[in-house]
């Protein structure tokens, strides 16, 4: 069952651009009447930002990575963490194979998503 800031956030985040209400919606219809699991949800989501970055305007950009950020440094842990090992773990594999692609959408994670992008992505690289 999602929390209450979860399904407020997952909802905000689907209000800022088309493709990213569809894939809620399809997420839903799929998993319906179940919910989906959240951090499945939660990295689809990850994956159609990266999959859709060059097709949005900056200010819709701006709104989401801001969005992202507010999610990572929520006081609810259950938030912040699905956060974190669902949208930000799936933009850092979904940019992997395309640095160029990488620093583009890095541009706009805020500190804290940023850090822990980071830290995800250079995992196992030693």
């Amino acid at each position: 069952v999602m929390n209450q800031y979860i399904a407020s956030y997952i909802e905000k985040m689907a209000s800022f651009s088309t493709v990213l209400s569809e894939t809620v919606s399809l997420a839903n219809e799929y998993w319906h009447p179940e919910t989906p699991p959240v951090v499945m949800l939660f990295s689809q989501v990850g994956k159609t930002i990266v999959k859709n970055f060059y097709e949005m305007g900056d200010i819709e950009r701006e709104k989401i990575f801001k969005h992202v950020e507010d999610g990572m440094v929520s006081l609810d842990d259950e938030l912040a963490t699905v956060v974190a090992t669902g949208l930000i773990e799936a933009i850092v594999t979904a940019t992997d194979s395309n640095s160029l692609l990488w620093q583009d959408v890095s541009k706009f994670l805020g500190d804290k998503s940023k850090s822990h992008a980071l830290v995800w992505k250079n995992f196992g690289q030693e």
